[in-house]
């Protein structure tokens, strides 16, 4: 797909992945600090995408819980979007893993009917063939140190994308359970006033606010895919490419890639292809 793309866009035709997390205004902030040097070189990233959607036993099955459909479990239906976020804020790629995957539940009843994610449970039991949680060490391309979880067991959870970039002149915070709201500390700021400031990020001239409310009404999940729509027009209007593209998608699943090979084979280092169009 990312090759056919590549063969279209020489003919003007477009491509682009729906990682839509990218476009929270919050999210988008934290890209500009960074790209500004705000934090320094990336020592640490902590990331976390934590559901309790299935922590039930008796949830039923679904297609999310069978490999042959969905390929991988937690790891490529949630972890793949903190891998992203944390490639994309940083600008930075992750280079290595050591994983460890595990599926607690490993039979489930069979669904009454489908059509939801929690479902109904019906007759018999079914196999659960992917991971409910996913665990991994990383490194950045950069040198910098991670560690990256992703479950949909973590009871009282219900949408919390977390992370934490630790840079060599200041951090930054965000979980997506607050989404209107970025953490930053300052390094260069003096340490009897010192700490994490906390910034609603509904003004005007913070990313994409401008096309909403008046400064301090807060957006919802559902304004990320409007600003998503409104990247790819715009792009496509200016006639470059959207971002990000299937090669960027491509590369996330390389991570996912390594993650599962990892844990495959008793958690080993890993390295990740860092050319995605390489393999």
């Amino acid at each position: 797909m990312t090759a056919a793309a590549d063969r279209a866009a020489a003919h003007g035709v477009r491509a682009m992945v729906g990682f839509t997390y990218r476009r929270v205004p919050a999210i988008a902030l934290a890209r500009q600090l960074v790209a500004e040097g705000r934090i320094g070189q990336v020592r640490h990233v902590r990331a976390a995408y934590l559901q309790d959607w299935i922590a039930d036993p008796e949830a039923p099955m679904s297609w999310r819980l069978e490999a042959d459909k969905a390929g991988s479990g937690a790891l490529g239906d949630i972890g793949a979007h903190v891998v992203d976020l944390t490639q994309h804020i940083t600008g930075e790629t992750v280079t290595g893993v050591s994983a460890a995957l595990e599926t607690f539940v490993k039979e489930r009843p069979l669904p009454a009917a489908a059509g939801s994610l929690s479902g109904t449970a019906g007759e018999g039991t079914g196999t659960v063939t992917v991971d409910d949680a996913a665990v991994f060490l990383a490194r950045f391309s950069g040198g910098g140190l991670a560690t990256f979880e992703a479950t949909r067991f973590a009871l009282g959870r219900k949408n919390a994308i977390r992370l934490e970039i630790n840079g060599s002149l200041g951090s930054l915070a965000f979980d997506f359970e607050d989404m209107n709201v970025l953490h930053f500390f300052d390094g260069a700021d003096p340490a009897a006033t010192a700490g994490f400031r906390r910034i609603v990020v509904t003004e005007p001239d913070h990313p994409y606010v401008a096309g909403w409310w008046p400064a301090g009404h807060g957006l919802g999940y559902e304004h990320a895919f409007t600003h998503q729509v409104v990247d790819l027009v715009g792009a496509l209007a200016a006639g470059e490419q959207p971002t990000p593209s299937f090669a960027d998608g491509l590369a996330v699943q390389h991570v996912l890639d390594a993650v599962q090979r990892s844990a495959a084979d008793r958690s080993t280092w890993t390295p990740v292809v860092l050319d995605p169009r390489s393999s």
